[in-house]
């Protein structure tokens, strides 16, 4: 594979731009009736020289009814890469129409500046998505469920399919709004995602459904309801609430360091032995291909990345192996949903067995603020990390974290990873701090 990239990054953003889209959402709309309201960018990822992604919202009107649109623009550097990409939309999008008004916006393909645009609901790694979201589809799976699964009969009068959140390639959250006959409304969520992840997740969380159940409240996890193969959608009953924001200074957050220790200290005692495991040096083997993004886009942030880097393989080889426990291994303050004091764990995807550290690890790196708005946001954030650590080591005070140290720093790294990939405004300075306080993190002791 070449190791320059064939486009440029200032190409790449060019020919997705708000303007751009706008351009090709006007021809995907000409003849239609609808009209173009507003293009809204929403989210954008870079892996260099491979692969970009950018996320657009395209708000459409005609008369009284407006549309909220996904598009998605996705790209690649690098020409071996952009072959492959395009091999593989030619064969999902089968050459029909990008059309997201009467069908699906299928991809429409640009082979001068190596990108593609598609519409939700199509994606390449998905191709159960369109079905899931498609209200008389989901009807007739629900409909089917009623009195055995979901627990009693289910007549609906009207279903509205809400999509809740969507990351391309990876998984989509959808909500299913449910008017029934005798006027109550209920709603279910389903997620959608690559392969037979689904059915995975589904498994595991039917187990620790029954191991939350006799915890004494210590962990909550929604009910899961059906794994629907044909689809790819995990079914899963809605718990009140909304999910923990990130306002350090709130009263959700502040009670979240203490939920989430008991959550997890349930989850370690489980016995539950997922069929996947995270291993320390695939974690820093990934890092070390960070560090060669870092190289296109952030130098000083590369020469950090890489001494920290050093550092971490040096600590680990005087550090022993830590006791192996399942491991919800995305334990970050918003996947839990906050009601009335009370805490519910959410989505199990990346289950995994992995050494203890790597839960706690992840909760206390994804503590801390990326964009502070003052010293207050920093410190109650510390104060939420000591009361998670406190708490989880007063229920599993023979806990095995020698590591915790370097986990922590390594979560952090990856977290300006992510700040590269998203690419929002100041995120070098923000990658640039959260390497500096990795360094700092690998020299600091637990709280006592």
């Amino acid at each position: 594979m070449s190791t320059t990239p064939a486009v440029s990054l200032l190409t790449m953003e060019e020919a997705t731009s708000t303007e751009a889209v706008a351009e090709f959402a006007g021809q995907v709309l000409d003849g239609t009736g609808w009209e173009l309201v507003e293009v809204k960018r929403r989210a954008s990822r870079l892996e260099p020289p491979q692969a970009y992604w950018v996320i657009y919202e395209v708000v459409i009107s005609k008369d009284e009814e407006e549309r909220r649109l996904r598009l998605v623009a996705r790209g690649a550097f690098d020409q071996d890469a952009w072959e492959d990409l395009r091999d593989k939309l030619i064969r999902e999008g089968h050459g029909h129409p990008c059309d997201p008004i009467n069908s699906i916006g299928y991809p429409r393909i640009f082979d001068e500046t190596q990108h593609a645009y598609w519409f939700f609901p199509f994606d390449l790694e998905m191709p159960g998505l369109p079905f899931a979201c498609d209200a008389e589809t989901v009807w007739r799976v629900l409909t089917s469920l009623s009195g055995r699964t979901i627990g009693r009969r289910l007549e609906v009068n009207r279903l509205h399919v809400e999509r809740v959140r969507y990351t391309p390639e990876i998984s989509a959250i959808l909500r299913y709004d449910l008017d029934e006959s005798d006027g109550t409304r209920s709603a279910v969520y389903g997620k959608v995602q690559p392969g037979g992840r689904g059915l995975r997740t589904h498994r595991l969380v039917d187990t620790l459904w029954r191991v939350a159940s006799e915890s004494d409240g210590l962990l909550r996890i929604p009910r899961p309801i059906a794994f629907i193969r044909e689809y790819g959608l995990l079914l899963e009953s809605a718990v009140p609430g909304e999910p923990v924001k990130g306002d350090r200074q709130s009263r959700a957050f502040r009670g979240v360091g203490r939920a989430a220790a008991e959550a997890v200290a349930v989850i370690h005692e489980s016995g539950l032995e997922p069929d996947e495991r995270i291993h320390i040096e695939s974690e820093l083997d990934r890092l070390d291909a960070v560090t060669e993004q870092f190289a296109y886009v952030n130098p000083k942030a590369h020469f950090l990345l890489s001494e920290l880097l050093v550092h971490l393989r040096d600590r680990l080889e005087r550090t022993g192996e830590e006791e192996l426990v399942p491991t919800h291994a995305d334990l970050k303050y918003d996947q839990f949903i906050h009601q009335d004091g009370l805490y519910t764990l959410i989505d199990f995807d990346y289950c995994a067995m992995a050494e203890t550290s790597y839960d706690l690890a992840k909760f206390c790196a994804y503590v801390v603020p990326s964009a502070p708005t003052g010293w207050e946001d920093t410190v109650a954030a510390e104060a939420t990390r000591n009361d998670f650590i406190r708490r989880y080591l007063e229920l599993r005070p023979h806990a095995t974290v020698d590591r915790f140290q370097i986990y922590e720093a390594l979560i952090l790294a990856l977290r300006a990873m992510t700040m590269m990939w998203a690419q929002h405004r100041g995120w070098q300075q923000a990658a640039e701090v959260f390497l500096v306080m990795a360094q700092e993190r690998l020299r600091t002791r637990l709280p006592s």
